[in-house]
This record gives structure tokens, sequence and C-alpha cells, in this order.
């Protein structure tokens, strides 16, 4: 009760707007149940991109056990599948955190073990992947390379959520974007 309440808070205003009487309100229970919970707003903020993160690498496993782990193939799968399963209050939520200014620069330490999350995140995704014709398969770059895809993802699920009507177009683009990742843009 108190997440989605403050997802609702977070989607309605500007993170450094959020106000914790209105999420309390909201969810039906006192201040003091909420810092039973949670520390401040930055707390459950950070609590709602963690279980975001863990719904995130829950769906792109799927999408790779379906593509037999053909990291290509499950990028695009995965757009698809987010495409039709984004949550409109979760794109606002992430918009208004990327707008905020008090978070700008700063949203990188909502989650306390973030060194130790990433790489756990990166382990994750790279287990779940072929890598056998892979040029480099090491970790580190394995995780330079999936950073492009993630970055390159959320344009690309941002700009479909803003213009539904371009959405083959979007696709077509992304795909694009992923053969000069796969291939390159040098004559061989």
């Amino acid at each position: 009760m108190i997440c989605n309440a403050a997802i609702e808070e977070f989607t309605r205003v500007p993170f450094e707007k959020a106000s914790i009487n209105k999420i309390i309100k909201a969810a039906g229970i006192s201040r003091g149940s909420f810092y039973t919970y949670f520390e401040d707003k930055r707390d459950i903020l950070g609590y709602i991109f963690e279980d975001a993160a863990d719904s995130f690498f829950d769906s792109w496993t799927h999408c790779a056990k379906k593509n037999d782990g053909d990291l290509w193939k499950t990028a695009v799968d995965f757009l698809e599948y987010s495409i039709k399963n984004a949550q409109k209050k979760m794109l606002k939520l992430a918009e208004n955190i990327r707008d905020s200014d008090k978070l700008f620069g700063a949203a990188h330490n909502l989650c306390p073990d973030k060194d130790v999350r990433l790489e756990q995140m990166c382990e994750v995704l790279y287990s779940s992947i072929d890598t056998s014709d892979f040029k480099r398969t090491d970790l580190e770059t394995f995780g330079q390379l999936i950073s492009l895809i993630i970055i390159e993802l959320a344009r690309c699920i941002s700009w479909t959520f803003h213009h539904p009507e371009d959405e083959e177009k979007i696709k077509k683009i992304f795909q694009e974007k992923l053969e000069i990742l796969q291939y390159g843009i040098r004559k061989k």
C-alpha cells in the first residue's frame, strides 16, 4: 500500500515536491508506520527502483531463455515485451525522477550497495546470454555492451510512450542500432 501510494505521488509531482504526508494519507497509515519501513522518500524510491530492477531481470531472463541466449533476439524481444507491458505510471515516475533538480546527478545513490548490485545484475544478464560467438567474452566488455543496449531500450520505450503511432518505426530503428553494435560500421 505504501509503495503504491508513493508511486502515485511520485508520478503526480516532481520528486522534490512529493509529500510524505500525501503518501501516508493515500496509504491510510500513520506517520510512524511509514517510518517503520522507510527512512524518507528517497528510501522508498530506492525500494521502488530495486523492485523494478528485479522485474526487469526476470523479464530479461525469460526473453533470453525464449531466444536460446541470443543477445540480439533477446534485446528485440525484450523491447517488444516492454512496450506491451510498460506501466504508464512507472514511465511517468522515471521521467519525473529524470527531470528532478534534487536528484539530478544523485540518482545513482538510491541503491545503497550499488556497485555490488550492478555487478550482480551484469552477471545475471551475462549468464543468460550465449557468448560463444563473441570476439571478447569477458564480463567487463559484456557490461559495456549491455549498458549501450539498455540505454537504447530506455530511449525506445520512452519514445513509444510519447509517440505510440511511431511504434513500428521505433522498433526498426532499434534493430538497425543493434546491427551496428553486432557487426560494426566498417567494411570487412
